[in-house]
């Protein structure tokens, strides 16, 4: 339907203006849009649930979404941590943990090799070897253990916390004893028994009586990673510095004359203490004489591989105080130790 519109305008043009002409105007009407129905389909009866394997009717499914849901609580019960912090009241005694730090060395006044052999056999260790760590002797080296103790390290990778170092320091005038609670949370990791480590220290303490902490101090629990900075080696980093049957890599050791000490592990593996070349072995004089008992430097035989800690690592980890100044003074040092070490598997 068309609906017309009478507009009156002027008309200019004509001669006469006093006369008005009606315009019509038609405008057509707007299309209706169509009207569409839509069917809707009916829901099926059941649905197929495909993590049992069966159909479920629509009243099943509705049901089950509005029937309230029971809750069952399990018995489980996590387990409580308990954070271990040092007790205020408790004394620490000489090489234990104090405020969450321990000690890498116990330090005494000077005595021969002879009294330390004397006195650690004494509190029922073994001395393996004393060994001359310079020319001149101004430094030895006593390396000790117990059934203990090797029984403890008596695991995969653990052999390296089978013996104990005792440094005599004549340059310093002073005796310094590796802190078992240190080197044994370091070298047994996980497998760290604080029990152990307490009473060795007990025994060394009550065997030479006037032990004080050495300034070289570590957070306890930092121990099993330690590292002496990112990106450094860690104790799980060892270097494998040859592959052979266990017994050849012995035999061959044994030639070069070189072994200072061997521990046979209960678990059929070896520890052996290797001489380094004389050249090598001056690095103690930039990084101290006080901790130069680290050599002789000690290699793991074991499951047919002849192994031994990153330098990096075992240096750091000996040396606690070593600065980066210190270290780069040395750092054709651990690649000669390596090359040394191979030597002696020839």
């Amino acid at each position: 339907m068309q609906k017309t519109f009478k507009i009156f305008t002027p008309l200019f043009l004509l001669a006469s203006l006093c006369h008005a002409q009606a315009v019509e105007i038609v405008i057509p009407e707007v299309p209706k849009v169509p009207k569409v129905t839509a069917k809707v389909p009916t829901p099926p009866t059941s649905v197929y649930v495909s993590t049992s394997g069966n159909y479920k009717s629509n009243e099943e499914i509705i049901r089950e979404a509005t029937t309230p849901k029971v809750v069952h609580f399990s018995n489980h019960v996590a387990p409580v941590y308990e954070e271990v912090k040092d007790d205020p009241n408790k004394v620490a005694l000489v090489g234990q943990v104090k405020n969450g730090q321990v000690t890498a060395y116990l330090h005494a006044p000077l005595i021969t090799p002879h009294e330390v052999k004397s006195i650690l056999e004494g509190a029922g260790f073994s001395v393996l070897n004393t060994f001359k760590v310079d020319k001149k002797g101004i430094v030895n080296s006593v390396i000790f253990t117990n059934d203990e103790i090797v029984k403890q390290s008596s695991k995969k990778n653990r052999g390296f916390a089978s013996a104990l170092r005792v440094t005599i320091d004549k340059k310093n005038k002073l005796i310094s004893i590796t802190n078992p609670i240190y080197v044994m949370a370091a070298f047994m990791q996980g497998e760290y028994k604080d029990e152990l480590a307490q009473k060795t220290l007990k025994s060394l303490r009550d065997a030479f009586g006037n032990l004080e902490n050495s300034e070289e101090k570590v957070k306890f629990r930092v121990l099993e990673r330690y590292q002496f900075m990112q990106g450094m080696p860690k104790y799980v980093n060892m270097q494998v510095i040859k592959k052979a049957a266990s017994a050849t890599l012995l035999a061959n050791a044994r030639k070069s004359k070189k072994i200072v000490y061997e521990q046979k592990l209960l678990n059929g593996s070896v520890i052996i203490g290797v001489k380094l070349s004389k050249r090598t072995s001056r690095f103690i004089k930039k990084t101290g004489y006080q901790n130069a008992g680290l050599l002789p430097y000690p290699v793991l035989i074991e499951n047919g591989e002849a192994k031994i800690l990153d330098p990096k690592y075992y240096i750091a980890v000996m040396y606690p105080m070593l600065k980066m100044s210190q270290f780069m003074t040395i750092a054709t040092v651990p690649g000669a130790i390596g090359k040394d070490v191979d030597k002696v598997f020839r």
